[in-house]
């Protein structure tokens, strides 16, 4: 037994230089980092003028990172879904259709407004005020994340 207890503790301590090297535990899978070099600005969600309708979250994000970054989808708190759209126009009839993922080409900036590419928000509960904030995080493609504050404004977008 005596034997044991010293094997313990020498294992214990053989543990303990490592410790104070200042090695970093891996973060995380689900850890939300950020995608290095990828900048989001402008982030705004615009309230429905029909309450139960969906907000659309609008957003301007370059890529200044090494290579290229594919936004695959974004998440808000709350939200039962959030789907990329864009605007398009067909035979002079405006509709929107799915997006696919978003490839954002080193040094290239993509906005997403009205009339464009934009992100909708359906059932966002319990549904925030103009001039609140909430967070959205942006899934990139390789799984990195990205959360950013969008302040929400009323419908038509002024607070």
């Amino acid at each position: 037994m005596r034997k044991t207890v010293f094997a313990s503790l020498a294992l214990v301590l053989s543990t303990l230089p490592l410790a104070a090297c200042g090695e970093k535990e891996a973060p995380p899978a689900d850890s939300v980092d950020g995608k290095p070099g990828v900048e989001i600005t402008n982030g705004r969600i615009v309230l429905p003028a029909v309450a139960g309708n969906p907000a659309a979250l609008y957003l301007d994000i370059v890529n200044n990172s090494d290579g290229y970054a594919v936004v695959r989808k974004a998440e808000v708190p709350g939200a039962k879904d959030v789907a990329m759209h864009e605007s398009v126009t067909t035979n002079g009839k405006a509709e929107m259709v799915d997006l696919a993922p978003v490839n954002l080409v080193k040094g290239q900036s993509v906005k997403f407004e009205p009339g464009g590419k934009h992100f909708m928000i359906m059932g966002l509960d319990p549904a925030p005020a103009a001039g609140e904030t909430k967070e959205v995080t942006l899934t990139f493609a390789g799984g990195d994340k990205t959360t950013f504050t969008a302040k929400v404004e009323a419908p038509g977008g002024g607070n």
